[in-house]
């Protein structure tokens, strides 16, 4: 709850039983109190000004955001679109890598979801450096807070549910139930939990077997639940009444999947009561029908849609949010990357599909407002907008510091007003269409990245935060309630100004927008001045190629190919330019690993990990060379040590075959979580001053315990003293991120398996 003016509040329908209790404010320390009984009505809480780290921590991720540099607005633009669409970007878990190659790590496998325009990937890692290592965020103008809420911003009631266990909770999805309860999906671990609002008791179902990755939850018109599952292409029923699970395929037959069942929604005045859904792998919507399961795929336009095309945006087209008009039951869709919103008519069989380009960057989760307008939120640009259907013009809101801000998703109540999350500085926002004023509703704790809202029958507003449960505040994952009272407070808004926008305006439309200067263009000048190799000279071109490849890496042979490519697309009359192909092949082989270009995602291990079994039981003659550069690479060396060498936050690999082998200990590399040394496991701290460390404890004595919280800077040790621990919980998850290897090839793995089970470290080499 908020104070009211005179500093006094009040928090009703407890239960009898004693509390913590939390002031917080941005620009005030944060206070606690212990032992508060429910019917206490004499507190007083003395609060002061935060000051040094204290305040910098109050700073929101768009604050933290703005401190990075880019050449133009597009680069900036770009950046958000790939770089933000799971997380914020600026806050402290953010920030953890350290070294070029953590940085590096954490881009290769995002890039298997993005793509940054090349001159980005080109000076993005200097850049984030220079504003996010360590002692580069005390160069930082100090924070500023924001005026503390008033008026209906502060006369809201926030109740928030931690949900499931630390570090695991990442609820991407949320649905209010038949049943009373709040249903939400945990994309990351594939459970379905069930949360009574009045006791807190929460109940777990485990999808079942072959549907990985809960996206998106709905409820059907017969009262059961609905899930994408998008890693699998697979749709899930739920039955709440008898707990069973039905799998389907999402993709219409014969195909036993689809590529990547995003968004659903269903539509309750359909008599057929179909499922529609995105499918952001392919450039369809689908329908699958409740009792026959028959799918049926819409195939949606690409004329003028940008997708690679030397822009940077690499993931296609990506059908993303979906709704239905409670109007004329049509079904209205966004496409990400491909900037569009459309239309489908399900009267017609082909759908009579029709879209139009939206005026800014990025449009997400859309909903069709109780009059017929679509509103869509522009992640890439910091706004939201109208669509109106009939007169075809858009009607766009800048949200404050837009440039900096990602909305993600975006929802309308019954009275019109539109709700719209405020996805990069841990808001909920509030928007009156009729008197163009935004409310926003701070959420109770930090990095609160939240992607879908919901409504109750009483008007309520449920959302959920996900993204990396390592990075939030707490680190775990809530399901949130905002509550107004029946009298609403007319102050404590922003008005917004009005853009308006013809329907065949250019805006936002990629196909038209400049194209981006070709990738490693200055790369290639810098090689084609360098001197050819001494021993080069007077041999045969092709033997001393083969003699010179055999030295590198698989992923040095790889980025040879890859930049030779680029250079003959670049400069097609010299394609058989074979001295500009050696020295582009001893710019690679002379490249420290740390400095070669970011590497693409190549597959997701952990659920694919079985094509590698039977070679992993065979691992004679496999490069160990090689699997002590992916052993780098991986930032493996981070925590682990070989034979004395590399780190001892995690556990000494120099014997681990002694444990595991083979299959047994691929599996401990592509799900780290399946086994945790009891010496490694991660712990959560709670202070009596209301802070929650999160990390390895190193050192521990009767009086006191040591806890490293990012183990890449493992000098940053804090100590606290037990008498001050309120509350202690061992993790079940390890502190080893998973995906580490979704950027490397099936041969890179073997090789590393190979040079972890070796008994002896090979010599280092300058591969």
């Amino acid at each position: 709850v908020f104070t009211k003016p005179d500093g006094s509040f009040t928090i009703d329908g407890l239960r009898d039983c004693t509390y913590r209790l939390r002031s917080r404010l941005m620009g005030l320390a944060d206070t606690w109190l212990s032992s508060v009984s429910a019917n206490t009505d004499n507190l007083h809480i003395q609060t002061r000004p935060a000051v040094g780290e204290e305040l910098e921590l109050q700073r929101p991720a768009n604050s933290a955001f703005s401190m990075l540099d880019f050449e133009d607005s597009h680069a900036k633009l770009n950046f958000k679109m790939m770089c933000s669409y799971c997380h914020q970007v600026g806050t402290v878990g953010f920030r953890t890598p350290e070294e070029p190659v953590d940085w590096e790590t954490m881009l290769r496998r995002m890039d298997g979801f993005g793509g940054l325009f090349p001159h980005t990937k080109e000076t993005i890692i200097p850049r984030l450096m220079e504003t996010y290592k360590g002692d580069a965020v005390k160069q930082w103008p100090t924070f500023v807070p924001p005026p503390a809420p008033t008026g209906l911003a502060a006369a809201a009631t926030i109740t928030m549910w931690e949900m499931d266990e630390l570090l695991q909770g990442s609820f991407h999805d949320l649905e209010l139930g038949r049943d009373g309860r709040v249903y939400a999906v945990n994309i990351q671990n594939g459970k379905l939990i069930a949360l009574d609002t009045e006791s807190g008791e929460q109940t777990t179902y485990k999808y079942p077997k072959g549907a990985y990755g809960p996206h998106s939850i709905e409820t059907a018109n017969d009262g059961s639940l609905w899930t994408t599952m998008c890693a699998s292409g697979k749709m899930v029923r739920f039955d709440f009444n008898t707990e069973q699970f039905e799998t389907y395929s999402s993709a219409e037959a014969p195909k036993t999947r689809g590529n990547y069942p995003h968004t659903l929604r269903i539509n309750p005045s359909d008599p057929e009561g179909l499922i529609w859904y995105t499918d952001a792998g392919s450039n369809s919507c689908f329908s699958i029908h409740p009792t026959t399961h028959v799918v049926k795929e819409y195939k949606l336009l690409d004329a003028g849609q940008a997708t690679a095309a030397g822009r940077g945006e690499s993931r296609g087209i990506t059908p993303y949010g979906i709704d239905f008009s409670p109007i004329d039951g049509m079904i209205w869709y966004s496409k990400l990357n491909g900037n569009r919103i459309g239309r489908i008519d399900p009267s017609v069989d082909d759908g009579a599909i029709k879209e139009w380009n939206p005026p800014f960057r990025g449009p997400r989760r859309l909903h069709v407002a109780p009059n017929g307008m679509v509103w869509v939120p522009g992640f890439g640009s910091g706004v939201f907008g109208k669509f109106d259907p009939t007169t075809e013009r858009w009607t766009v809101y800048e949200l404050p510091d837009a440039e900096n801000q990602i909305p993600y998703a975006l929802n309308i109540d019954k009275d019109g007003i539109v709700w719209v999350c405020g996805t990069g500085n841990d808001t909920i926002n509030r928007f009156d269409p009729v008197t163009e004023t935004l409310v926003e509703f701070r959420l109770p704790t930090r990095v609160s990245y939240t992607r879908e809202i919901e409504f109750d029958d009483d008007g309520n507003v449920w959302t959920s935060t996900s993204g990396p449960a390592r990075h939030m505040e707490r680190g775990v994952g809530a399901v949130i309630c905002i509550s107004l009272p029946d009298t609403l407070p007319t102050n404590g808004g922003t008005q917004l100004i009005a853009k308006t926008y013809d329907g065949n305006h250019d805006v936002g439309n990629l196909a038209v927008a400049p194209k981006r200067r070709p990738p490693n263009q200055g790369l290639f000048q810098k090689i084609g001045h360098s001197p050819l190799p001494a021993a080069y000279h007077g041999n045969n071109h092709q033997e001393y190629v083969d003699a010179r490849m055999t030295e590198l890496s698989s992923s040095q042979r790889q980025q040879v190919n890859k930049l030779w490519q680029q250079f003959r697309r670049q400069n097609p009359k010299r394609s058989r330019d074979g001295q500009m192909f050696i020295r582009i092949l001893e710019h690679v082989g002379s490249t420290e690993p740390d400095a070669i270009p970011i590497r693409k995602f190549v597959k997701k291990w952990k659920q694919n990990y079985r094509e590698l079994i039977t070679q992993a039981n065979h691992l004679e003659n496999r490069s160990l060379n090689n699997g002590r550069y992916v052993f780098e690479q991986a930032a493996c060396s981070r925590c682990h040590s070989i034979e004395g060498k590399g780190a001892k936050y995690g556990p000494d690999l120099t014997a681990v075959s002694k444990r595991f082998q083979g299959s047994k200990l691929l599996l401990q590399l592509v799900n780290p979580s399946q086994e945790i040394h009891k010496d490694f496991k991660t712990q959560m701290i709670l202070v009596d001053d209301g802070r929650l460390l999160t990390g390895l404890v190193v050192n521990e004595t009767p009086d006191h315990v040591e806890i490293v919280q990012n183990l890449l800077r493992p000098e940053n040790i804090e100590r606290i003293q037990k008498s001050a621990i309120e509350e202690r919980k061992v993790a079940d998850v390890s502190s080893m991120p998973s995906g580490l290897l979704d950027t490397f090839t099936a041969e890179d793995i073997l090789d590393l398996l190979a040079f972890v089970e070796s008994s002896k470290a090979i010599p280092a080499t300058n591969q």
